[in-house]
């Protein structure tokens, strides 16, 4: 009883299990984002994720792949779950080997578990979970009063490195404190039996790149490596502009908004308050160190600053709906980080009255707390927890036509079908190509049977015009180039456009009018519409919008004003709220 007592009040262990019940049940069924979409197709058929490849996280959702869910991206968000009980946790031991007492450690993990960004990414397919406990873990390993010494020390240092950077690489932000460990196993064992074991530890955990050269190719795959520099471009981000990019060009860096985006991130996942009283007990720790030297406090001081502020203002993309949703996900790190300062901050406030209270108050204190910032979380996970883009995706499939070729971008549209196919078994016989790969070499082998001359200067013209000589109906994405589709027919069909042959007849605007209410009246939207903020929800509804909008416009040019109207009003009822 007593093992089980400390347990459950001085390890955490109460803790963990309220989060495993809110993580659980918060599990999402279905895809919510691009990566999510593109995660949960890999977990249940295997693959290469976007570049660095993320396969730690891509073997763990392998692992968990056979759970008797609703669906496989309800699977793979109940393995990110587990992930994120792994974190809790890790965290608390990390907390207490820092010094704080369970009190302390139980409220500040507490409040870190439920805090909306990190439930959102803690209980859907997202790699940033796998990231947190890689981060958690150093923190606990590299601690003064960390709970291994010597050449283990070093050993699991060098492996729980190895993953992380085998999973995503924003876990090297950590460095500082995890060298710092690393000096400490030296110092405790000796250079000679230390070093190589750490080395030994990395290279084991890094070897988990080497599923790469034998994980299933496929359209939702990423190129395979045949050599080792394949897998460095990989690892590099070639493709994207390096570590730090996303737009794959030398576009201007937000680096004031971002840096504001990231104070609001911070100020509502600690309540505003307590990362003010976690960076002044942190300033109290390097001056007056205690339980852990001064060297930890600097470090830990260190990678919070490389994780924040350096890291975020290296991001170059506007800040809208869905590049709020790239950067977001990046502030996981530094809200992390602040347990340990904040834990040690309550430690300071709450340490007269643990010890008159000891008995009672921490069980009472973790039932509050998950409680109550769990009720103050959930409007913010129903907004990122929307059906909307599963439902786009599901909905635009269904209204293809039998062996339909689709050419878009990198999308909703490209991930969320190649997911209902791959990993539902869903509508196969539709083809999706991605118009901005197509030049890429690996991605151009994957296209057969359409083969296309690159010396020309529209493949995508090609591959339309190959699809029509096999009798396939073309459809394209709104935004595509319009000089790849001079001299064809083309009209709105849903949230796509149809692409007639060359001397095809083009229905009247009143067929294309009647044609998508027929669509649209099949489409499920049974579900509370987004806000204008809510990110790849509200973009799903920009792009219903956009089909009526667009319509409008034709109607009202052709001088139909009650058209015009209907349109308008519809447009309105599909929009964001």
């Amino acid at each position: 009883m007593q093992r089980l007592r400390r347990f459950a009040i001085d390890q955490g262990g109460a803790l963990a299990l309220a989060v495993a019940v809110f993580y659980v049940l918060g599990a999402c069924p279905y895809i919510v984002e691009n990566d999510n979409a593109e995660f949960a197709t890999l977990g249940a058929a295997g693959g290469i994720a976007h570049p660095s490849g993320y396969p730690a996280y891509v073997l763990w959702l392998r692992a968990w792949s056979w759970l008797p869910v609703s669906s496989p991206a309800h699977a793979a968000a109940i393995a990110t779950a587990i992930l994120g009980v792994l974190q809790v946790l890790v965290l608390h031991a990390a907390c207490r080997a820092w010094g704080a007492r369970p009190l302390a450690a139980t409220l500040a993990v507490g409040v870190y578990a439920v805090a909306p960004l990190v439930a959102r990414y803690n209980t859907s397919a997202e790699a940033f979970a796998m990231n947190g406990l890689v981060v958690a873990l150093v923190l606990w390993l590299a601690a003064a009063n960390g709970p291994a010494r010597g050449m283990l020390r070093a050993g699991l240092l060098g492996l729980v490195a190895g993953l992380g950077l085998a999973n995503h690489l924003t876990c090297a932000v950590v460095a500082p404190v995890g060298l710092l460990g690393v000096v400490r196993a030296v110092r405790e064992a000796g250079p000679l039996r230390s070093l190589p074991i750490a080395i030994g530890g990395l290279v084991l955990g890094l070897g988990a790149y080497l599923y790469l050269l034998i994980a299933p190719d496929h359209l939702a795959s990423w190129r395979h490596p045949e050599n080792l520099s394949d897998i460095v471009a990989i690892v590099l981000r070639e493709d994207y502009g390096g570590m730090f990019g996303f737009s794959g060009s030398e576009a201007a860096r937000p680096w004031a908004e971002n840096l504001a985006e990231l104070a609001r991130t911070l100020g509502r996942s600690w309540l505003w308050i307590l990362p003010v009283g976690g960076l002044a007990a942190l300033g109290v720790a390097i001056a007056r160190p205690r339980r852990e030297p001064r060297a930890g406090w600097i470090a830990l001081a260190a990678t919070i600053v490389l994780a924040g502020p350096l890291l975020v203002t290296r991001f170059d993309i506007p800040l809208d709906v869905v590049g709020l949703w790239t950067v977001r996900r990046f502030h996981l790190l530094p809200i992390l980080l602040f347990v340990i300062p904040i834990a040690l901050a309550l430690e300071l406030a709450a340490a007269r009255y643990e010890a008159r209270l000891a008995g009672r108050l921490p069980a009472v204190l973790v039932v509050l707390v998950v409680l109550a910032a769990t009720i103050a979380s959930m409007p913010y996970l129903r907004r990122f927890r929307s059906p909307a883009m599963d439902y786009e995706v599901r909905n635009t499939l269904a209204s293809l036509p039998q062996h339909a070729v689709l050419i878009g971008g990198v999308d909703e549209l490209d991930v969320g079908i190649r997911y209902l196919q791959l990993a539902c078994g869903e509508r196969t016989d539709v083809t999706v190509i991605r118009w901005q790969t197509i030049n890429w070499d690996w991605y151009a082998a994957k296209l057969a049977p359409f083969h296309y001359d690159k010396a020309k200067p529209f493949p995508r013209r090609q591959l339309i015009e190959q699809a029509f000589a096999r009798g396939l109906p073309v459809f394209v994405k709104v935004g595509i180039d319009k000089s790849d589709l001079d001299g064809l027919g083309r009209y709105p069909y849903g949230i796509v456009d149809r692409v007639l042959p060359p001397g095809a007849p083009m229905p009247t605007l009143d067929e294309v009018v009647t044609q998508n209410r027929d669509l649209f009246a099949k489409f499920r939207l049974d579900y509370a519409f987004p806000g204008r903020d809510d990110e790849w929800a509200t973009w799903m509804h920009f792009n219903y919008e956009a089909v009526w909008r667009r319509l409008a416009g034709s109607l009202a040019r052709a001088g139909n004003a009650a058209g015009a109207a209907a349109a308008r009003d519809l447009a309105a009822q599909l929009a964001p709220r």
